[in-house]
C-alpha cells in the first residue's frame, strides 16, 4: 500500500475520535452560553454516538453492495457540514442535530477506511495495516481532551469546532485526490435491500466471525478502562500532577506504537493467529501484575509496568483480529467492520460510566481491564480453533 493511501486511511480513522472528545473541556462554557442544563449539553456526546452507530452500520453493508468511494465522499461532506453548523449554531437544539450529522459522517468514514483495507491487502500485510489503524483508534480519544483543553481559552468552544472543521475538510481533500475504489465486491443478484440484509445475516451467521468481534471489542473496552480511570487513579491516589500523568500516558501510549511496529516486524514469521494470541497472553499478563500491584499496594513504577504491558500488546490483539475477520469474508468486509465498530463503540461508551461507579481507583481499573481482556481471549481462542494463516 502507498505510504500516501496509509495516511489517508489514518487521518480518516483518526478525525471521528477527535470529533468524539475534542471539545469535552468546553461543555461547561456550551452549558453558560446556551442557558442550557448539563443534562442537555450532555445529549451532544450521545448524540455523536448515535449518529456514528447508524452512519457504521448503514454505510458498511450498503458499500459492500454499491462501492466504498462515493459513500466516502459523501460521509467526509456530511461531517464537514455538520462541523461548520455545531460552530455556527445559535441554539443548543441546532447544536445536538449537528452532533447527530456528524457522528453519521463520521461513523462511515471510520467503517469504510477499515473496509478498505482488505479490499487492497491480503492476511499479514492487512493485519500490519489494521494494527496501525487500530492504535491510532485507541490513542486519539485521550489526546484529543488534552488538545482540546490547551485550545479552549484561546479560541473558544466555538473555534475547536472549526479546528474540527479544518480537519473534515483535509479528509474530504484526501479523499477526493487520493483514495480510489476499492469495495463493492458482494454477490449480485436480488433487490438492493435484500443484498445488503444478506450480507449482515451471512455475518452474524459465523461463529468465527463473533470470536474475533469478542477479541477485538473487549480488548478495546479493556483500552478505555484505562482511559477512563487512569487520570483519576494517577492523580488523586499517587499524587501526580497534570502534567506527569500526561508523561504516564505517552509512555503507555508509544507502548501501543512499539506494539503495533512490533506486529508488523514478526507477522511475516509467525503468522496472524499466532501473533494474536501472543498478544492476548502479553495483556493477560500485565493484567495479572496489575491486579497483584492494586491489591498490594506497591509502588507508582510497578503500576506504570504493568500498565505497559496491559497496554502495549492492544493495537495487535485488535488489529490481527480485525484483519482475520475481514480476511475470512472480504466480499462483505464493509458488512464486517460496521458490525464490529458498532460493537466496540458501545462497550467504550459502556466502560467509563462503570469505572465511574466504582470510584476510579486502582483497583476498580485493574478489574475492569482483567474482565474485559480474559473476555478477549475467550474470543481469540475461539476464532482461531481450526484457523490457518
Amino acid at each position: 500500500m502507498a505510504i500516501s493511501l496509509l495516511l489517508a486511511l489514518a487521518l480518516l480513522s483518526a478525525t471521528a475520535p477527535f470529533a468524539t472528545d475534542m471539545y469535552l473541556p468546553t461543555l461547561p462554557a456550551i452549558s453558560e452560553e446556551f442557558n442550557a442544563p448539563d443534562s442537555v449539553v450532555q445529549l451532544t456526546l450521545s448524540g455523536f454516538f448515535v449518529g456514528m452507530a447508524v452512519g457504521q452500520l448503514t454505510v458498511g453493508p450498503i458499500s459492500d453492495a454499491i462501492g466504498r468511494r462515493k459513500l466516502l465522499i459523501g460521509g467526509a461532506i456530511v461531517a464537514l457540514v455538520a462541523s461548520a453548523m455545531a460552530a455556527l449554531a445559535p441554539s443548543i437544539a441546532v447544536f445536538v442535530i449537528a452532533r447527530v450529522l456528524q457522528g453519521l459522517g463520521g461513523g462511515a468514514c471510520v467503517v469504510l477506511s477499515r473496509a478498505m483495507v482488505p479490499d487492497l491487502l491480503f492476511g499479514r500485510e492487512a493485519a500490519k495495516t489494521f494494527s496501525m489503524l487500530m492504535a491510532i483508534l485507541a490513542i486519539a480519544p485521550a489526546i484529543a481532551p488534552i488538545a482540546g483543553g490547551l485550545l479552549a481559552e484561546p479560541i473558544g468552544w466555538r473555534g475547536i469546532y472549526w479546528v474540527l472543521t479544518a480537519l473534515h475538510a483535509a479528509q474530504l481533500l484526501v479523499v477526493l485526490l487520493i483514495v480510489p475504489e476499492t469495495g463493492g465486491k458482494s454477490p449480485a443478484g436480488g433487490s438492493f435491500l435484500r443484498r445488503v440484509l444478506g450480507n449482515y445475516a451471512s455475518v452474524l451467521k459465523s461463529l468465527r466471525f463473533w470470536g474475533f468481534l469478542t477479541s477485538m471489542a473487549f480488548a478495546f473496552a479493556s483500552m478505555f478502562c484505562y482511559i477512563a480511570a487512569s487520570a483519576f487513579v494517577f492523580q488523586y491516589e499517587f499524587g501526580f500532577s497534570p502534567r506527569a500523568y500526561a508523561a504516564a500516558f505517552a509512555l503507555n501510549a508509544a507502548g501501543m506504537c512499539v506494539g503495533s511496529f512490533v506486529n508488523s516486524r514478526y507477522i511475516d514469521k509467525l503468522g496472524t493467529k499466532k501473533m494474536l494470541l501472543g498478544g492476548v497472553a502479553m495483556a493477560v499478563t500485565g493484567n495479572v501484575l496489575l491486579f497483584i500491584v492494586a491489591m498490594s499496594g506497591a509502588g507508582v513504577g510497578w503500576l506504570v509496568l504493568a500498565l505497559l504491558l496491559c497496554v502495549s500488546p492492544n493495537g495487535v490483539i485488535m488489529g490481527n483480529s480485525t484483519a482475520m475477520a475481514t480476511g475470512v469474508m472480504r466480499e462483505r468486509a464493509g458488512s464486517v467492520t460496521a458490525i464490529m465498530g458498532f460493537g466496540q463503540s458501545v462497550l467504550a461508551a459502556a466502560v467509563g460510566p462503570i469505572m465511574g461507579l466504582g470510584g476510579n481507583t486502582a483497583l476498580t481499573m485493574s478489574i475492569g481491564m482483567f474482565i474485559c481482556i480474559l473476555i478477549s481471549g475467550c474470543g481469540a481462542l475461539l476464532a482461531t480453533r481450526g484457523y490457518s494463516d
